[in-house]
């Protein structure tokens, strides 16, 4: 676990960069655990679906299940301190996804990952949602790693021609490594990057928000088996109050 002033680094440096890695915190074998799991149903979704990403690009939501729903993932201690660092005492969990290119994708437009609460404004406010990115695969230039501008593009509140700006500005290009945790503000400018790897290259993702952020819509909703929710701690089931309860009878009911 980070100490109290590890903490307060990793979440001043998503105040000031837009983002922060913790590595190595998912073990070899869990990982290939997921990979296992979640080859077949990417490859059953790109069987009968179009690409909905870009060229060769897929989002999938996940199953909130084993091996996926793993507590070493959505109730990660470290992410959870830096998240209340960052927003303070009440956060949410409202997003369980993957994001994956195969090779032969293409550049995605530059683009953030929320909307804007305040755009009239002429700068941005306090991080009010992260996403959580762990990656299956090692990451490299070759696989289209994800291209990111970290120059404080998370406080602009009024994004405009953000390709021309973005060509202008310095940018990174993150390779984590398998296992590998990512945290950034779900503002930061990013995108996708061609890959012209052997294989495709899997990315997890989580989105957690202060209390009264959520993305809008039931596509996002995340449903939890009523077996996993009965099992969670109280501060989970706060975290999670937004998500819907999948009954064993396969109806769904409200968590809050």
């Amino acid at each position: 676990m980070l100490t109290p002033e590890e903490v307060q680094t990793k979440a001043d440096e998503i105040r000031m960069n837009g983002y922060t890695m913790i590595p190595n915190v998912f073990p070899a074998d869990k990982i290939a655990t997921m990979l296992e799991r979640f080859d077949p149903l990417l490859d059953e979704k790109r069987a009968r679906e179009q690409t909905n990403r870009g060229a060769n690009r897929f989002q999938m939501h996940l199953p909130f299940e084993v091996p996926f729903a793993d507590p070493l993932l959505y109730e990660n201690e470290d992410i959870l301190a830096i998240n209340e660092n960052l927003f303070g005492p009440d956060q949410i969990l409202t997003y369980f996804a993957s994001d994956t290119p195969f090779p032969g994708s293409d550049y995605q437009k530059v683009h953030l990952d929320c909307r804007l609460p305040f755009p009239e404004a002429p700068y941005g406010v306090p991080t009010y949602s992260v996403v959580l990115n762990m990656a299956l695969v090692d990451f490299t230039e070759e696989n289209g790693p994800l291209e990111l501008w970290p120059n404080a593009t998370h406080m602009i509140a009024q994004p405009k021609d953000m390709e021309r700006m973005a060509a202008m500005m310095p940018s990174v290009r993150l390779l984590p490594k398998a296992g590998d945790l990512l945290l950034r503000d779900a503002r930061c400018w990013h995108r996708g990057t061609p890959s012209n790897g052997t294989r495709s290259r899997p990315n997890l993702a989580l989105v957690y928000s202060r209390g009264w952020f959520r993305f809008e819509g039931t596509p996002y909703r995340i449903k939890i088996p009523r077996a996993i929710w009965d099992g969670f701690s109280e501060r989970m089931k706060k975290i999670c109050r937004y998500c819907a309860i999948l009954e064993p009878d396969g109806h769904i009911s409200d968590a809050a």
